[in-house]
């Protein structure tokens, strides 16, 4: 006859230890995968980087009548010269540069000036004469607000392309300087050591911000944070939410020091459960998106348009807590698992927040087209640095978060109705019971 230690000493097997073990060695390593992942060898995972090329030179006509455009000699040998698979570069007008900067699609531009090829002429000819001629600005703009890494990545780029076609125009405008300069008198004119210096880099690359980064923002890392609130507002909100509801109704017991206690069970059906969980979540998210808007008023944060920002705030964490609420309906304790894996060891990496989604592995730019914190960053971010353009981001986030709230509320109505009319009531029932 079975002893009363027999079943104590069958919980205390290798299940009990390990199960746990695996699961949470799992998912911290897959955790420290991603996390890691896509912050390391940014340079290396570069894929169709968005920058552009702006040519505002008009040319110039030398003093033999010969044409010269030195802007689409280097706009040419741009496109020529860079890697198509690392970064996408596009030919634009600096109205179209800075629309689709102010929309966050670029993040940065090259902007040759209007009077490039004129100056570099002067420049030549005031070598042989010995006169004094400004070099050229060419103007790199970074769009830091479209990701606070992305200027680095934009300042390299720049600083290897245009070093390079420093080099090229350089090299032909010492040719043209020495061959000017044999063309006049023996003793009349000469190209110095310090003119062929000059003209060897003949054109100033001056970096600077499309938009300058606000007082308030974190150098542009607000708006990620912001956005990461409101994910854990949903997700960690319908935890706290899920718990304490099925304490009150008796489908859990309460333990508050040394007290255990089990109330009466409440006989609620699991589709009224839940929709009793999404209301009192839809209910705080108001709370919630209320009190994100005045802290972050009361910490400096500049609120350009903060009715937008609040009914952003309150539609994605119904639409968060919404999901949360039917995986944990449908998959019970699994389901806890589940939503950190959608919500924070997946999400959060491939938000797009701390490094540009063009600088990641690949499994990153796959995971943001439909992971939640991506959306929700782009429509934060849009709110916040970009005017609430519904171009810039916002018009992707709003309608992500209604088809995962309408998603999630049409799955667990079905779900929960489906577990209700074959009887999966929740309520506990001995070993014995439960495997009749």
């Amino acid at each position: 006859m079975a002893t009363a230690e027999e079943p104590t000493a069958g919980r205390l097997g290798p299940r009990l230890w390990l199960v746990p073990s695996a699961v949470v060695a799992v998912v911290m390593a897959v955790l420290a995968a991603m996390y890691l992942g896509g912050t390391v060898n940014s340079s290396d995972n570069l894929h169709r980087f968005p920058v552009a090329i702006v040519n505002a030179d008009k040319g110039a006509t030398t003093a033999t009548g010969r044409r010269v455009d030195t802007g689409a000699q280097i706009t040419e040998g741009l496109r020529k010269n860079v890697d198509s698979q690392k970064f996408d570069l596009r030919v634009l007008s600096l109205a179209e540069a800075r629309k689709e900067m102010g929309e966050a699609k670029l993040y940065g531009a090259i902007v040759l000036p209007s009077d490039l090829s004129a100056k570099l002429g002067a420049l030549t000819a005031g070598s042989v004469s010995g006169g004094t001629v400004d070099r050229p600005d060419v103007t790199v703009y970074t769009n830091q607000l479209a990701n606070s890494s992305s200027g680095a990545i934009v300042n390299a780029f720049a600083t290897q392309a245009l070093t390079s076609a420093n080099q090229t125009v350089g090299k032909q405008l010492v040719a043209q300087a020495t061959a000017a300069a044999a063309g006049v008198k023996a003793g009349d004119a000469k190209v110095s050591g310090t003119a062929r210096l000059v003209l060897s880099e003949p054109m100033d690359v001056r970096v600077m911000p499309f938009q300058r980064i606000p007082d308030g923002t974190g150098n542009g890392l607000s708006a990620f944070y912001y956005a990461l609130l409101l994910v854990l507002a949903g997700f960690t909100g319908s935890l706290i939410v899920s718990n304490l509801v099925d304490v009150e109704l008796g489908f859990l017991p309460s333990e508050m020091g040394p007290i255990y206690r089990l109330q009466d069970h409440s006989g609620r059906s699991r589709l009224a459960t839940l929709a009793l969980k999404w209301a009192l979540m839809s209910g705080i998210a108001v709370v919630i998106s209320t009190a994100y808007l005045g802290i972050a008023d009361w910490l400096g944060m500049p609120l350009d348009h903060p009715w937008q920002l609040w009914l952003f705030g309150v539609l994605v964490i119904c639409a968060v807590s919404v999901v949360v609420q039917t995986i944990l309906a449908l998959f019970g304790g699994l389901g806890m698992v589940i939503n950190f894996f959608l919500f924070i060891v997946l999400s959060i990496p491939s938000s797009g927040g701390t490094a540009p989604l063009e600088a990641t592995p690949p499994v990153f730019r796959i995971l943001g087209a439909f992971e939640p914190m991506r959306q929700v960053y782009l429509g934060t971010r849009s709110i916040l640095y970009f005017g609430a353009r519904w171009d810039a981001g916002l018009g992707r986030a709003v309608i992500a978060c209604v088809v995962a709230l309408a998603a999630g509320l049409a799955v667990g109505v079905l779900g929960t109705l489906f577990y209700d009319r074959k009887g999966f009531r929740r309520h506990y029932a001995p070993l014995a019971v439960a495997e009749a």
